[in-house]
């Protein structure tokens, strides 16, 4: 690129290449850091294998977003599509930061941690969370309602200095009158639940969590875990007996296609639907 990534995204946007479709792409890259081309199609594109492919070529032409393809065989073993996985590039985060009045060293997004390198040993439970996310996005809106994502860094919890607890996400269902919010958490079996559970209820008992997120209720937390671990993670809350409501789902179950509903309780009851009560 002969230019600056300020200067690329100034005249991309002067130019009107850029359209409302691709700044909330932007915005869901700057809510998960990654997603693979599947997911984009998914969100943005009717589910058009052909038209997302197409657009994403040139968007990644334009530095806008940066692209890999590493972990081809990795992902097929998750049960997740085959693809190009892609970032926000240095000029989609100029673009979102101009369109929103910022500097890009102001976005809640960290360029590094989102490396689509070999290197990342992130980046596989980074697709467990972009995955979530795109079938909880599809699932709300098919609803009726609206889902408002934040990110790890917007999720995380303090006492001063001190970082009490950082969910991989989390997420406020909006109906017209009402709304329901959720912790998440994706485990690929090196988890220790008594500890994160503790965690929890530490951040619970501080009482800051309700400024730090803008909340009248603290969130329920969403336990994504392996395959056949669930139940061992349900015995763990119910010994544990937290105030802090738990809902556990296996990754067979949510990358089955359904994330909204069958989340069974930790303290016990009937199964859960993440839009009840949201009206």
């Amino acid at each position: 690129m002969k230019v600056s990534a300020r200067k690329k995204a100034e005249e991309l946007l002067e130019k009107r290449v850029i359209t409302e479709r691709e700044i909330n792409m932007a915005r869901a890259f700057i809510g998960v850091g990654l997603l693979t081309r599947h997911q984009i199609q998914r969100l943005f594109f009717h589910d058009h294998a052909k038209l997302a492919s197409n657009r994403l070529v040139r968007l990644h032409a334009h530095y806008i977003l940066d692209r890999g393809h590493y972990w081809l065989l990795e992902m097929k073993a998750m049960g997740l599509e085959a693809c190009y996985i892609y970032t926000l590039g240095s000029v989609g985060q100029e673009i979102f930061a101009l369109y929103n009045g910022l500097k890009r060293q102001e976005l809640p997004f960290t360029a590094s941690r989102y490396s689509l390198m070999r290197s990342n040993h992130f980046l596989l439970h980074d697709l467990q969370v972009s995955e979530m996310f795109t079938q909880l996005q599809i699932g709300v809106s098919a609803a009726g309602k609206r889902l408002i994502w934040y990110n790890e860094m917007a999720a995380a919890l303090w006492q001063g200095e001190e970082e009490l607890v950082r969910p991989d996400g989390l997420g406020v269902v909006y109906g017209h009158s009402s709304q329901a919010s959720f912790f998440v958490e994706m485990d690929r079996g090196s988890t220790d639940w008594e500890r994160k559970i503790a965690f929890y209820e530490r951040a619970r008992r501080h009482g800051g969590w309700g400024q730090q997120l803008g909340l009248s209720q603290y969130p329920r937390v969403l336990c994504v875990t392996p395959h056949g671990k669930s139940g061992e993670l349900l015995q763990t809350v119910q010994t544990s007996k937290p105030v802090t409501e738990f809902w556990v789902k296996e990754w067979d179950s949510v990358i089955g296609g359904d994330a909204l509903t069958g989340w069974d309780k930790g303290q016990g009851g009937c199964q859960g639907d993440l839009t009840e009560g949201v009206s």
